[in-house]
């Protein structure tokens, strides 16, 4: 028979525990060149302290802490490798506990650019012995382990292995005993008031990750549903948690073949175009003002971008650039006053 869960006093808390999201530090070059960081692991930015260290497979790893807590990290791939892979963010639960959704999300968006989810994980602590909680699950599939590590038990669904489960994983363990070997008691205090405290955990990973934007995962409300999806088939223990059903899967599209070609045509173009406008805009152009320049515009993008105004902004700066110019030229060849009278006006 299904324990009751009272969800004022069982549960102590529930959030977004761990977050990996793809993308790339927007000051990188200018920070780490500033700061010789070939020389140097070390460098603050705002109230953050960052150390660059060695990581097998990645260019490095930047660590970013706060009040000597490790709150998030930044991997630089390597792009000699042959495997494929992209830079990308982690938030540790370290930075769950210490600081708000509004201020991890300042973080992130303000030095990153971001694109989409790596990993998330979702945890709900409960005031429940393990073995109360172990007795609520049923129809685990076959993959199950019962881990023994450094003296916490873990039950795990599904296969640990990412290489052989790239969709979801769940935990359940011991989260007093968790604190204890971490040596994270001192921001989980009031943990320890409790007789028993057992985490049920969810780790989302890559394949349904990508699914979801990071913004979404910041919304308790998401995070409840999609927790509750993934646990119901194995126990009705959160029956009473509200909720809505939300699944991660996306059904494969299937294309149709000259649609498909037609497409990948389109993507190989843009993504040639855009090459192109990263070189020319490393040459210290401009390429959407080249664009505007060659008149290469749509109507719409033009009362969009208020096109009619950067143009006369551009011969404005174009009539100051001839004047600089010509200024520059007769200090440097006085001698064409005289013979350019005709140009600048007769005494």
């Amino acid at each position: 028979m299904t324990k009751k869960l009272n969800l004022e006093n069982d549960i102590i808390h529930f959030w977004l525990d761990h977050l990996e999201v793809y993308g790339t530090f927007k000051y990188e070059s200018e920070l780490f060149n500033s700061l010789d960081f070939d020389n140097s692991n070390y460098g603050e930015i705002e109230d953050y302290t960052f150390t660059k260290n060695e990581v097998q497979k990645y260019l490095y790893k930047i660590i970013f802490t706060k009040n000597n807590y490790s709150l998030f990290a930044y991997y630089k791939w390597d792009n000699s490798q042959n495997i494929a892979t992209k830079d990308y963010i982690v938030i540790y639960s370290t930075a769950f506990k210490l600081l708000s959704y509004e201020e991890i999300l300042y973080f992130l968006e303000w030095y990153f650019d971001l694109k989409y989810c790596r990993r998330f994980d979702i945890c709900l602590d409960i005031d429940w012995n393990i073995n109360d909680i172990l007795k609520e699950f049923w129809d685990v599939p076959t993959s199950r382990v019962y881990k023994k590590s450094w003296s916490i038990e873990t039950l795990y669904i599904w296969e640990v292995k990412n290489t052989l489960n790239k969709r979801q994983l769940i935990r359940i363990y011991d989260k007093q005993k968790d604190l204890i070997q971490k040596k994270k008691l001192k921001l989980y205090d009031t943990y320890f008031t409790y007789d028993d405290v057992t985490r049920v955990e969810i780790e989302v990973r890559q394949e349904l990750a990508k699914n979801r934007s990071y913004y979404d995962v910041f919304d308790d409300s998401l995070l409840i549903w999609i927790f509750k999806n993934y646990i119901y088939k194995y126990s009705k223990i959160f029956e009473s948690l509200s909720w809505d059903k939300v699944s991660l899967y996306k059904k494969k599209e299937i294309f149709d073949p000259e649609k498909f070609q037609a497409l990948y045509y389109k993507t190989q173009r843009v993504n040639i175009f855009l090459w192109h406008a990263k070189t020319i805009y490393n040459l210290w152009f401009c390429p959407v003002r080249v664009l505007i320049g060659e008149w290469y515009i749509q109507e719409l993008t033009k009362r969009a971008l208020w096109v009619e105004k950067i143009e006369k902004l551009i011969e404005r700066e174009k009539r100051i650039i001839e004047q600089a110019y010509e200024t520059k030229e007769l200090l440097l060849n006085p001698e064409k006053i005289l013979s350019d009278f005709y140009k600048y006006g007769k005494f």
